[in-house]
């Protein structure tokens, strides 16, 4: 069961993703989607390995991991070159600037996303909402 659920927020984002390729998504759509895909992320995060970051300012090093998907409630965020998330990033809000390896998706909410040329990301690459520079 737990293994069905990590995997859930995956597969919403790349349904999400599908889905705008096709086709526009009214606002009533869009609204549900998000809203299925922030419960299934908190049902994740109630029973597998989810790093929750609350911080104002968060750096993940050169040299570190996260294990499992991380969760980012910070304003800006930076994964620097020679770090790793084996699993998914999912920020809520502001700035994120990947530089390292993520072994999933790369979801931001809403704010700005850049992707530095050292980065590896295995998923897709959303922004609802703001920015994306590569």
């Amino acid at each position: 069961m737990k293994s069905i659920l990590y995997q859930l927020p995956n597969w919403l984002l790349n349904m999400i993703s599908h889905l705008e390729r096709g086709a526009k998504m009214n606002a009533v759509t869009r609204k549900i989607l998000i809203s299925l895909f922030l419960v299934v992320v908190i049902a994740t995060v109630a029973i597998s390995q989810v790093k929750i970051v609350n911080e104002r300012n968060y750096t993940l090093a050169a040299g570190e991991t996260v294990s499992g998907m991380l969760f980012l409630l910070a304003q800006n965020a930076e994964l620097l070159e020679g770090s790793s998330v084996d699993g998914s990033v999912v920020m809520l809000c502001c700035n994120l600037i990947v530089d390292g390896s993520v072994d999933g998706n790369v979801f931001l909410m809403s704010g700005n996303l850049k992707i530095e040329p050292h980065a590896d990301v295995d998923g897709n690459i959303k922004v609802m909402s703001g920015n994306l520079s590569k």
